[in-house]
This record gives structure tokens, C-alpha cells and sequence, in this order.
């Protein structure tokens, strides 16, 4: 038996999640917020890097011998907490609100209240499923730990090791649990599940609580909430959303939803939702109204730019429909940005373009879009503010609302339903997309070897400076659909040599 074993430090399993005075003195560690009160993990992991490198000579050796499962699972856990930091940074959990505001309330227009309720619950889902992992690697590096043949002369080292570092970030780990737990019962959490490794849950919303972060330090919270009844096992709560319906002809949900997702959980995420903001886009259409010109060229050469710029001064007189001739030249680009992107699926038989499309999504289409305006230096529109000053400007709410009549008519309405749904044709995308990765992979890991400042970024899991990389080295809308596809971690995907390749097609 070894010299240490984890005992924990409390049993955060007898706190009752509704009896607030117990449960928010032990969660003080997280008043700052979820990161304060996880930033050990990543505090901890980087130092015992940094203290194995003293361990005594005896020790020294069962650390060589179980080196490379060490540092796996530590780089595991830093790389962990630079998920959890960016998922639970304020814009993109204000991101992911907005993207999943209809998977829980039906309404179309939304609200700030109703916003934070579904934010509370999207950083559940997030930090259950970071809990999890986190738990499972530090009870995996105590193991190893505790394994040590170490002589009790380098004791010493070892209650170092594993009762200062190790098991208080298990102790963590069960506190976290705790949090959850309130925070489950804050937003009456029921019908939990885990699809595709990612934690969903559903929740009760009321009008009564104010679902800003303090409430979860709330003493008077059992109050409110006892008297809300948490539905049955099979009842459809009034204010969930509703299933999609096979019967529909349009994507179009309301004048500001572009909702395209199908029946099946691959065609379920927010790559199929394209959310416009009413508020900013009647800004937006003023100004487009109010136009001098607008930039309605495809080109990007000055002698274009100079034509396109006396002609819309020419024509500023006797055209005064600024909204229609923008609708115009935005259906068209539209079309241009679809061939254009089209034109570098070279491995996508021309069959599966429209269905290659559909699986895109309008969010990733339209980011497309927004990015070949920029650089092509086109749809940008021109106001005069006073005297000589002009302002120039691309608005993108107003394009997304002209685009989603687009994208339902030259896409989602043109592939039917079956197939938008099935899943076998979705894995032969998916299979081509993964074939046409591995060949860069390879490639591209052989770049970054050679240069440290790419190594460090693959060590410690910097995909902002990979994705730039991958960008440089093949283009722009390559990188979009790499992430598009196969997600933010591609480079960490495994490698599939060419002889498994040519197996597995046997």
C-alpha cells in the first residue's frame, strides 16, 4: 500500500443545494465568479510542472518511468482550463445565450431577464462537463502519485506533491459539484443528458428571480422557489420550444430567425440558426435609406472603385429606392460568395454541393460573406453626416435580414427534407472534410516543429495562433471550414496513417 491516499476534506454531498447559508459559506472560493473559483486547476497544474523538476533521486526515477503519462495528463488540464476560460468569457457565453435562447423559450423577441436565466444553465452545461474531465485526470495523476516506490526518506517530497497539490484540486473538484448542484436547483434543472459528450439540460424560468451571477448567494432563494412546481416526468413545460416541425416549407421562424436545424442531433446546433437583432437593424435600414451611394461592385481594383463611385453620384438624383437596389446587389453577391465557395471544394463531388452548403450553415456562410466584402472593399454604404464628412460602414444586421430570405430560398428549400436529415450523407461529408484534413495535417505539423513559437502554441492548446497559422498557410475560408466542421481542436485530432486509409477503404 503506498504512503498517501486521498481522504477528503469535507463531504460536500450532505450540503443541501437549497439551505443557502451552508452551501454560500463553502462556496466563497467562487463569489469573484467561475473562473476565480476554478483558477487553481490551472495555477496547481503548472506548478507541480515546475516542482517535479526537484524531486529527490529516488522519486526523480519513478517520475522518468511515468513521465509521459504525467505531463499528458497535466497538459490535459491546462489545456481544459483554456477551454473553460474561453467558453465562460462574458462575450461568448453572451454568444451562446443568444444562440440557444430558443431552444428554451418560444417568444421570438428576446429578453434581458430570460438571456441570463439561459446563461446560468449554459455555464452549468459547461462547467459539469469540464468538472467531469477535470476529476477523472486529477484522480489519475493522485494514482500515479500514490503508486511511487519512494523511500520514506523522500516522504517528504511526496506529501508535498499529493496533499498540497493534488488532492485539495480533487477537494475542488467536489465543490464544484456543490456549485453545480445550486446552481441546478436556482434554475429548477431537470431532463439532463448527455449527447455527444456535452451536458443539456432544461429549466424552469421565473420572473420573480433575477438570474445575474449573485444569485447564487442569495439566502432568500428557497423562499421563491418553493413555491414554483417543477414539471413531471413527460410534461411539456409553456414556455419550452417546440419540436420543429417536419410540415414546414420555410426556415424563416419570424422576420428575425433564420432557423434551418432538421430532426436529427448533427442538424441541431447553432451553425443552423442565424439570429437578427430587430432593434439594430431598423438603425441599420434607416441608414440604408438615407444612403448617398453604396458600393455595388465585385471588384476590387481602384479604376472600379473610381467607376462605381461616379456613378452612384450620377445616378444620386433620380434613384431614390437605396433599399432596393442594395437588396439587389446583395442577392447577387450572395450567389457570387456561394460559387466562390464552392470553387474551393475540390474534393466534394458536385452532387453534395448543395447538401455541403445546408451543413455549412448561414452562420458560417454569412461570416463568409462579411469577410469577402471587407477585403473586396464592396457593400459598403455611404452617408452624409454634415458639411463634407461621409461615414462608411457595412451593415451586417441589415444584410443577414436580406440574406435569410436568400439562404431559405437558394438552400433550405432546395434540399429535401430527407436528405437534410440523414445522417449517412451527413458522415460522407464529414468523411471527406476529415480525408482532406489529415492530408495538411501531416504537412502542417512538420511547419510547427520547426518553429518554437508554434510548438509552444501546440503545447499549450493556443488554437487562436494555430488557426491564424492554418490560415497563412492555406486561406481564410478553408480555416472557417475546418472549424466549421471538425471544431476548434482540429489540431489535436489523430493522425490516420495512409496505410489505415487505404485499409480502411478495403
Amino acid at each position: 500500500m503506498g504512503l498517501f491516499s486521498y481522504q477528503p476534506e469535507f463531504d460536500y454531498d450532505s450540503v443541501e443545494a437549497s439551505n443557502s447559508a451552508e452551501t454560500t459559506k463553502h462556496l466563497l472560493p467562487f463569489k469573484g465568479g467561475f473562473l476565480k473559483g476554478l483558477e487553481p486547476h490551472l495555477v496547481n497544474a503548472d506548478n507541480i510542472q515546475k516542482f517535479l523538476a526537484s524531486a529527490p533521486t529516488e522519486t526523480r526515477k519513478e517520475i522518468n518511468r511515468r513521465n509521459k503519462e504525467i505531463d499528458a495528463a497535466l497538459v490535459a488540464i491546462i489545456r481544459l482550463y483554456g477551454g473553460l476560460e474561453d467558453e465562460l468569457s462574458a462575450r461568448q457565453l453572451d454568444t451562446s445565450a443568444h444562440r440557444e435562447y430558443y431552444t428554451h423559450f418560444q417568444n421570438a423577441e428576446m429578453e434581458d431577464q430570460k438571456l441570463e436565466f439561459v446563461k446560468l444553465i449554459r455555464s452549468y452545461e459547461i462547467i459539469k462537463h469540464f468538472n467531469i474531465e477535470l476529476l477523472e485526470t486529477w484522480t489519475q495523476l493522485a494514482r500515479i502519485f500514490e503508486s511511487f516506490a519512494t523511500p520514506s526518506g523522500e516522504k517528504q517530497f511526496l506529501e508535498q506533491l499529493l496533499v498540497y497539490r493534488v488532492y485539495p484540486r480533487i477537494d475542488l473538484c467536489n465543490l464544484t459539484n456543490l456549485l453545480l448542484r445550486r446552481l441546478a436547483y436556482i434554475v429548477n434543472a431537470h431532463g439532463e443528458e448527455n449527447r455527444a459528450g456535452k451536458i443539456h439540460i432544461q429549466g424552469q424560468y421565473t420572473s420573480q428571480i433575477n438570474y445575474a451571477y449573485s444569485v447564487v448567494f442569495r439566502e432568500d432563494i428557497a423562499e421563491v422557489l418553493d413555491g414554483l412546481e417543477l414539471p413531471k416526468d413527460g410534461e411539456t413545460k409553456t414556455h419550452a420550444f417546440e419540436p420543429i416541425r417536419e410540415t414546414r416549407d420555410s426556415a424563416i421562424k419570424s422576420p428575425y430567425l433564420l432557423d434551418t436545424r432538421g430532426s436529427e442531433s448533427f442538424n441541431q446546433t447553432y451553425a443552423y440558426i442565424l439570429e437578427i437583432d430587430p432593434a439594430r437593424f431598423s438603425l441599420e435600414e434607416a441608414k440604408v435609406a438615407r444612403s448617398v451611394y453604396i458600393e455595388t461592385h465585385l471588384g476590387v481594383e481602384d479604376e472600379a472603385l473610381r467607376q462605381d463611385l461616379i456613378r452612384k453620384f450620377i445616378s444620386a438624383a433620380r434613384n431614390k429606392d437605396r433599399a432596393g437596389e442594395y437588396k439587389a446587389f446583395l442577392m447577387n453577391y450572395f450567389q457570387f460568395t456561394r460559387e466562390t465557395v464552392l470553387l474551393g471544394q475540390t474534393s466534394i463531388p458536385e452532387e453534395d454541393h448543395l447538401l455541403f452548403l445546408y451543413h455549412f450553415g448561414p452562420l458560417f456562410f454569412i461570416k463568409v460573406a462579411a469577410h469577402f466584402m471587407r477585403i473586396g472593399r464592396t457593400g459598403y454604404v455611404h452617408r452624409h453626416l454634415k458639411r463634407n464628412q461621409m461615414a462608411r460602414e457595412l451593415p451586417l444586421t441589415y444584410i443577414k435580414y436580406v440574406f435569410k430570405e436568400w439562404w431559405d430560398e437558394n438552400i433550405y428549400t432546395q434540399l429535401p427534407r430527407n436528405e437534410r436529415n440523414s445522417h449517412v450523407a451527413f458522415e460522407r461529408l464529414l468523411t471527406g472534410i476529415r480525408d482532406e484534413w489529415h492530408g495538411h495535417h501531416l504537412k502542417l505539423l512538420g511547419k510547427i516543429r520547426q518553429d518554437p513559437d508554434l510548438r509552444r502554441a501546440l503545447s499549450l492548446h493556443d488554437v487562436v495562433t494555430l488557426g491564424q497559422f492554418l490560415e497563412l498557410e492555406t486561406s481564410y475560408l478553408y480555416h472557417v471550414k475546418i472549424l466549421r466542421f471538425l471544431g476548434r481542436d482540429f489540431f489535436y485530432l489523430p493522425l490516420r496513417l495512409a496505410s489505415e486509409k487505404s485499409g480502411s477503404r478495403k
